[in-house]
């Protein structure tokens, strides 16, 4: 895969719908609610952001009204297609869930997976997937997003559209400068800047991936990252190298930016947690997981949300 930029992957590119909103606290579990309430009222998510009230019933302005609904959707929160609330979404945020208040690491983990993977997310994707550079400025990130469009022939979005866009993702996952705006529900908009995966340098400005060890990923996140990349790239091969877990985009490596020491560090964990449906081996040179007898990806991926569960009642 390395290399092969989208190669793979029926891209619908996109670098609007937040309305320059990042995800907000609360805005997840406001919308579960909403909609759930709906539901009885036998009336969906359509039907709620289409009432003029919810503005009122938010709390909101009309353009985070439309900033929810589109990161409840990209989240996974809501299914696009059949505007309802997910059973990810019920499991998790409803009253008596795992995370209702979104307070355990592993949902917030949880909402980076989806953001990241889908490639119709074009910046969050492209930059958790294929981006390699050590340190970036939103200008050096603009110039990256209108090259990749060029290269992959998509139309191009207005100069303001991909400024305002650049910008969102650096507040989504850095915040805003607490010495420019103090400590205020503003500076820490977004509950993925908790996950530190991008971080301002001393130059004012210039930001870095942060590459290497995670402590707050659990080993359930990372397994359902794992089969969901494994389903989707090698399907057919009973085992996976560490160098595709490691580089690829999708990959455990890329969407956690985990350097080879970290991601070993999850996959000695994951092997020991699992080992009756993964074997890792490190022979002849090779370091692989394997597929122990007749495990399925799909058994793989429900071993993941089972532990993910576990996780989430021993917290």
């Amino acid at each position: 895969m390395r290399g092969k930029l989208y190669e793979n992957e029926d891209v619908r590119p996109s670098f609007s719908g937040h309305e320059t909103f990042p995800l907000r606290y609360g805005w997840l579990k406001k919308t579960y609610d909403e909609v759930h309430s709906a539901t009885n009222d036998n009336l969906d998510a359509k039907d709620v952001f289409n009432n003029p009230e919810m503005i009122s019933a938010f709390g909101v302005g009309k353009n985070m009204v439309v900033s929810m609904r589109h990161w409840a959707i990209q989240t996974g929160i809501l299914d696009k297609e059949k505007n309802i609330i997910t059973e990810t979404a019920h499991e998790i945020l409803a009253d008596d869930g795992f995370d209702p208040w979104m307070e355990h690491p592993s949902t917030i983990w949880i909402l980076h997976f989806m953001l990241s993977k889908n490639p119709n997310l074009t910046t969050y994707h492209w930059f958790f997937n294929y981006y390699n550079g050590a340190a970036f400025d939103r200008g050096a990130l603009n110039d990256e997003l209108r090259n990749l469009c060029e290269v992959r022939s998509w139309k191009l979005p207005s100069p303001t559209t991909l400024k305002r866009d650049v910008e969102c993702f650096i507040r989504t996952y850095v915040g805003k400068d607490l010495s420019q705006s103090g400590y205020n529900d503003d500076s820490i908009e977004s509950p993925l800047s908790e996950l530190s995966l991008i971080k301002p340098l001393n130059k004012n400005g210039f930001y870095s991936p942060s590459r290497g060890p995670k402590p707050t990923l659990s080993t359930g996140v990372f397994l359902l990252c794992l089969s969901e990349f494994w389903k989707d790239n090698y399907s057919d091969s009973i085992s996976l190298s560490l160098e595709s877990m490691l580089f690829d985009a999708g990959s455990p490596g890329r969407i956690f930016l985990l350097d080879e020491t970290s991601l070993l560090e999850h996959v000695y964990k994951t092997s020991e947690t699992v080992g009756d449906f993964l074997d890792w081996s490190e022979t002849a040179g090779m370091r692989q997981f394997s597929r122990v007898g007749k495990a399925t990806l799909p058994e793989i991926k429900a071993q993941a949300k089972e532990l993910i569960r576990k996780e989430y009642q021993e917290s």
